[in-house]
């Protein structure tokens, strides 16, 4: 059965490669025996379908628009039954049948075929959703890709239907979750539509509320308390965290200051439920935005940025750092008892690394977060904290110090100190003076200086 399918699906490729008159009379037989195979014990089909996926990614990306659109068609039909079907446990055999959606998505350069397959991709959603296990990796794909998009309406349909998920199925996408919140953050990080992306951010927000109502979602199937509540934290808060960072770093000062704020709200709303290693995790995330590659003149040194691009940094650093700053001071104030003992050192070590920035604005706001941590939190200090203070006051007073200004040396000074003969001044051939004009200019000086000397002595 192998051997005939591999057989008639070349016998396809070979029929619809004619440029004069493509015939389709293959593909749909190979769709009928596509239907009546599908029966077979998964063994035998999963070989079966390793031929006919390869056929379907080539003839859904045909250049011929009517081609690809009857495949296309006939893979939704096929998927559709295929799902009724269910999927047990630990099997990833809906992954491997809808792979072709996910393909041709990526590779097609037809919008009307892209289209199409996310409206395919919805309504084998609104038909099999409790029957989708591993095929939502694929779905969530497809979704990825047309978030990238710059076809308006794709984008806002592709939106729609995967907003319609999450607020009707979103049980059902604990397994892919990670997959699901890039979906998200991709909408949210495509520049040509801002309010798509702010929808997505409160999407985002949204399943941290969900998080934190039915955290029991994502702790199913471990068998320890501990590590039912690690779950939580690896499948659900730590996506969730992560693609907000993500955005905050890619995105335009509108999208990436509502992230950064849905961030940070999350941790004030929800940080009681976090364990202290999961903040430990959260602060390695969180630091990141202000890794040292965003400083403008990393880039101009490593990738050779235009000037608009530059600027555009330099933005960066001037608004959503200092932004950040404030935030973190501000959770760590909240939680104060449970993150000092940990993470101290890093806050002030980030507090010194801003202070020893070129750019005046996000050094000024080292210092006044500083101020405002002691200030905030000064009354709960004790004897190691305050010394921990202390050397980080002295330790920015000592990088801020301008330490070459002091040392600084007049250019002709420093020659006459490194010369171990004195040099003279040349005088400047253009105002030089001949030698009998100045001895008549000294005769004429004394006697002035003659006649003060008496003015003095009479007075």
């Amino acid at each position: 059965i192998v051997d005939f399918v591999r057989a008639l699906c070349s016998v396809s490729v070979a029929e619809l490669e004619n440029k004069v008159v493509p015939r389709m009379f293959c593909l749909t037989k190979i769709v009928e025996i596509s239907y009546y195979n599908m029966g077979r014990i998964r063994l035998e089909w999963s070989r079966i379908w390793a031929v006919l996926g390869e056929y379907f990614n080539k003839v859904g990306c045909n250049a011929d628009d009517d081609i690809a659109f009857f495949a296309i068609d006939s893979l939704r039909q096929l998927s559709i039954k295929f799902l009724e079907k269910g999927e047990l446990a630990n099997f990833r055999f809906q992954k491997d049948f809808l792979k072709p959606f996910e393909y041709v998505m990526k590779r097609t350069g037809s919008l009307a075929i892209r289209d199409m397959i996310a409206s395919c991709t919805e309504q084998m959603v609104s038909k099999q959703v409790h029957n989708i296990k591993s095929g939502w990796v694929n779905i969530f794909a497809v979704f990825h890709k047309a978030a990238s998009d710059r076809d308006e309406k794709l984008v806002e349909k592709a939106f729609f239907r995967i907003t319609k998920i999450f607020k009707e199925h979103f049980a059902a996408t604990i397994d892919t979750f990670q997959d699901a919140i890039k979906c998200l953050s991709e909408f949210a990080c495509n520049t040509a539509f801002p309010d798509t992306g702010m929808e997505a951010i409160q999407l985002i927000d949204l399943c941290g509320e969900q998080l934190a109502q039915r955290p029991e979602l994502f702790g199913e199937g471990a068998e320890e308390s501990e590590n039912a509540q690690d779950r939580v934290w690896v499948k659900g808060w730590f996506p969730v965290l992560v693609e907000l960072s993500y955005v905050v770093s890619r995105c335009k000062l509108d999208v990436r200051t509502r992230a950064l704020t849905v961030m940070f709200n999350i941790m004030k709303s929800y940080g009681h439920l976090f364990a202290i290693h999961w903040w430990e995790d959260l602060f390695s995330v969180v630091f990141r935005i202000f890794d040292n590659t965003m400083l403008p003149e990393a880039q101009v040194e490593d990738w050779n940025l235009s000037a608009q691009e530059v600027a555009a940094k330099s933005e960066w650093m001037t608004t959503t750092c200092p932004h950040a700053l404030m935030a973190i001071v501000n959770v760590f104030t909240q939680y104060f008892e449970k993150l000092a003992p940990v993470l101290l050192d890093d806050l002030f070590g980030q507090f010194c690394w801003c202070t020893q920035q070129e750019n005046k604005d996000l050094a000024a706001a080292g210092l006044d977060c500083l101020e405002s941590f002691v200030l905030s939190n000064g009354s709960s200090f004790d004897e190691q904290i305050w010394d921990k203070t202390i050397e980080c006051i002295q330790k920015i007073f000592e990088d801020t110090v301008p330490h070459k200004l002091l040392q600084w040396v007049p250019q002709d000074l420093a020659r006459s100190q490194n010369s171990p003969i004195p040099i003279p001044r040349r005088a400047d051939p253009v105002n030089r003076v001949p030698s009998n004009a100045s001895s008549e200019t000294a005769r004429r000086q004394q006697p002035a200086a003659g006649a003060t000397t008496a003015a003095t002595a009479a007075e």
